[in-house]
């Protein structure tokens, strides 16, 4: 089993947690969730450091954010995580040359 498998259930965890309406202070488990899977999904990709995975990893410290319940305004981190990390996923489909 490898590291990001582990990541994954790890994640597959947090989000039945938060499904059942688990809460810990100001812990937002979805976001602890969407940050273990992108991490586990960067993890593979920091072999060759691309523009979509520095992008993943931004995505990732939004979660991070979200998770410790970091607020900025009224801008919602998980929507800006999700937002980057569909980013990371489009952006290799522009590629040009």
């Amino acid at each position: 089993m490898s590291f990001s498998t582990i990541l994954e259930i790890l994640a597959l965890i947090a989000f039945v947690l938060a499904a059942i309406g688990f809460s810990y202070r100001k812990t937002d488990l979805i976001a602890i969730g969407l940050a273990l899977w992108s991490l586990a999904v960067l993890i593979p990709e920091l072999g060759s450091i691309t523009i979509s995975s520095v992008i993943l990893l931004l995505a990732f410290v939004a979660f991070v954010a979200a998770a410790i319940g970091w607020k900025y305004r009224k801008i919602n981190l998980i929507s800006v995580g999700l937002a980057m990390w569909v980013l990371s996923i489009v952006l290799p489909a522009f590629h040009i040359g």
